[in-house]
């Protein structure tokens, strides 16, 4: 039997500043069949406020889990996409929401995936934005360009309705979470610094290529075997140049 990839979608508001807000969005996401709202850090959050505006949808609003930071609401996810007007130079690319879609479809079937927005005045903070693996910007007017959150998370979650209905998976098909992939970076971070990378500078270098290879991992999503087959690459590695785990 199938699994609705929907089901493994969610959507997290970063520092929401309103609770209307965050109930105009509990109800765009309802709408596109997604049912999981996280929220970090909220401003200010009232639930019946947040109730007036979730027509429909207060079980989302009631549903919703509270975090203390991103990285504490991307732990169990396996691939998410920050959505920011801002196009930061140093790290592409960053993808429209039409180009964002079918990698959003395609990453929804695999496992638990994120669709990240940040404040309604600030948006996501550079930190943020690189703790994503994906960097996603709406398409407005030159003239115009700022989106209500509620709007850019109802564009974003339609998006990626539109490129999964009806789409099917196999569970054991599913790429691992977060929680699984970080002993593995953590294991290539100690084999690095046991063949060499453990000066000042090799140290630097080695939290580069962990960054880079988390980076890479965090595209590509991992199966529960790839882990495994990386994890017996560095044991081998370790055997080979006769280092003790």
């Amino acid at each position: 039997m199938g699994w609705s990839s929907m089901e493994n979608i969610s959507v997290i508001l970063v520092k929401p500043a309103g609770s209307m807000n965050i109930g105009m969005a509990a109800r765009a996401i309802k709408n596109c069949g997604i049912t999981n709202l996280k929220l970090v850090s909220p401003i200010y959050f009232r639930q019946r406020e947040a109730h007036m505006m979730a027509v429909g949808a207060k079980d989302v609003v009631d549903s919703a889990v509270h975090y203390r930071t991103l990285s504490e609401a991307l732990t169990d996810e396996t691939c998410s996409f920050a959505f920011s007007r801002r196009m930061a130079k140093d790290r592409e690319p960053y993808y429209s929401l039409d180009e964002a879609g079918p990698i959003m479809a395609k990453r929804a079937l695999k496992g638990k995936l994120a669709l990240v927005f940040g404040s309604e005045a600030d948006g996501l903070t550079k930190d943020e934005l690189y703790r994503c693996d994906f960097r996603v910007y709406i398409p407005t007017s030159e003239t115009f360009g700022s989106l209500n959150i509620a709007q850019a998370v109802l564009l974003a979650c339609f998006e990626l309705f539109s490129e999964t209905h009806g789409l099917k998976t196999r569970s054991e098909d599913f790429f691992v979470p977060n929680s699984e992939i970080k002993p593995m970076l953590d294991s290539l971070s100690r084999l690095l610094s046991e063949i060499g990378y453990n000066t000042k500078h090799e140290g630097k270098l080695r939290k580069k290529i962990r960054q880079a290879f988390a980076e890479i991992v965090g595209r590509a999503g991992l199966r529960h075997k790839d882990v495994n087959m990386f994890l017996g690459i560095f044991s081998q590695v370790r055997k080979t140049a006769n280092i003790k785990s």
